[in-house]
């Protein structure tokens, strides 16, 4: 398997990012939302990783991207890169 490559995009939402990867990440016609790690559960090991991340508040997960809601007292500029890493 190849690198994917992702780029974050800004959004209406202050507290909302969206991580755009070069290749589907999500084999699915739907997009799913989750709001707390237990909805997540069984569904998406993705979301249920990101929710490690303490200050993940929220995951949305389309074909190419996935957009992540912070916690509203950390700036972006501290988290970007790694979940863009992650």
């Amino acid at each position: 398997m190849y690198p994917t490559t992702v780029y974050a995009e800004l959004t209406p939402n202050p507290n909302t990012m969206k991580f755009v990867a070069d290749r589907v990440i999500f084999k699915s016609n739907d997009a799913v939302e989750f709001k707390t790690v237990q909805e997540a559960i069984g569904h998406s090991d993705l979301a249920v990783q990101l929710f490690n991340f303490p200050f993940v508040n929220g995951v949305f997960i389309s074909s190419n991207y996935v957009t992540v809601t912070k916690s509203p007292e950390l700036n972006w500029d501290l988290i970007t890169f790694e979940l863009r890493e992650f």
